[in-house]
């Protein structure tokens, strides 16, 4: 688990292209184009030569349609690279303008008539804009597919982490006999913990995440001692009775301790804080960070922890992450009444 963003393109932003190079769009263009062929031979008719004007218009558009899926697979790496409008915008185009291309030397070999020239170029207009925005629809319906599937994975694989039991089991030996109370409390949190784990249930309340967090972070500033310095400030509100999936924000708490607190030599802070204004429950996760001493990785628990939170709210709720040179901070805002009306 890290705390970075997310792999982005170049310029910062997640691509929307879809992949003009897999078998999969191939198939789906050839499709299109077959049916396109036949609504095009069947409205025009072509009595005895109704064959010939299909055999006709199918490699027209074959070409066109094959040709233009050969560029934007070739432009698809430039593509990348350039800014979130032109992703959009220029697609589209490579058909039409190669649809004209065409029509022009099928003109010149006496195949095409020059009086159809502007409808056909518009019918292609209105035909690309139409297939590029159902390919742009499946690719980020197949993006957001993974998406789920990855952060389900990654949730599960998060939630409680070998090293994390064998530290806790080790610092537990270690209090048995200078402070039983204090292992026995241990002992209480980490129950807790792996029974939220194991829970067959998928939701609880925030109250119930932050009771957990709480004994998460507890356990570790044992371990670490004075190196961890735990600023907890969430006071009793009923706004935490809200329901949240459930160790949503654990992976939060260890990316705090693994990325903040682990690697730094001198002291390190967590912060957990939780506002109420305006309707919304507001959670504060943080941690800082030694920059001599910073760990680097991947982002993928943070993202995973968006994910989860995007398909339990929707829209209702607000995920932002902050990183400065010297601290991480994950900001998380909770409607009070979800899609569902829990309160």
């Amino acid at each position: 688990m890290a705390q970075g963003d997310t792999a982005r393109e170049s310029n910062g932003e997640l691509s929307p292209l879809p992949d003009f190079c897999s078998a999969e769009t191939l198939l789906r263009v050839l499709m299109v184009a077959v049916l396109l062929a036949l609504a095009v031979a069947l409205l025009r008719g072509g009595g005895q030569n109704w064959h010939s004007a299909l055999a006709l218009h199918a490699l027209f558009i074959f070409w066109v349609a094959l040709t233009s899926l050969l560029i934007l697979c070739g432009l698809r790496g430039w593509l990348r690279g350039r800014p979130l409008a032109a992703q959009i915008v220029l697609p589209p185009l490579v058909p039409i303008i190669n649809t004209a291309i065409v029509y022009r030397l099928a003109e010149t070999l006496v195949l095409a008539d020059p009086a159809l020239r502007w409808p056909v170029i518009g019918v292609a207009t209105i035909l690309s804009l139409m297939a590029m925005h159902y390919l742009y629809l499946q690719a980020a319906w197949q993006r957001e597919t993974r998406a789920v599937a990855a952060a389900r994975e990654q949730a599960m694989r998060a939630r409680l982490r070998p090293h994390f039991l064998y530290n806790s089991m080790n610092t537990i030996a270690g209090l048995c006999r200078s402070d039983a109370a204090r292992a026995e409390q241990i002992t209480l949190d980490l129950a807790d913990l792996f029974r939220a784990t194991f829970a067959s249930g998928d939701r609880h309340s925030l109250r119930a995440e932050l009771d957990l967090v709480r004994a998460f972070l507890g356990i570790e500033q044992t371990r670490f001692g004075e190196r961890l310095n735990l600023d907890w400030d969430c006071p009793d509100h009923p706004g935490l009775e809200i329901e949240v999936p459930t160790l949503v924000l654990q992976p939060l708490a260890e990316n705090a301790i693994q990325h903040g607190i682990a690697p730094a030599r001198g002291e390190g802070r967590v912060w957990v804080r939780c506002r109420m204004d305006s309707g919304r429950v507001t959670v504060v996760i943080g941690n800082s960070v030694e920059p001599q001493a910073r760990s680097e990785g991947t982002g993928t628990a943070t993202e995973a922890v968006r994910l989860r939170l995007q398909h339990a709210f929707g829209g209702q709720v607000h995920f932002q992450s902050r990183h400065e040179p010297d601290c991480f901070e994950v900001s998380i805002r909770f409607p009070l009444a979800t899609r569902e009306g829990a309160q």
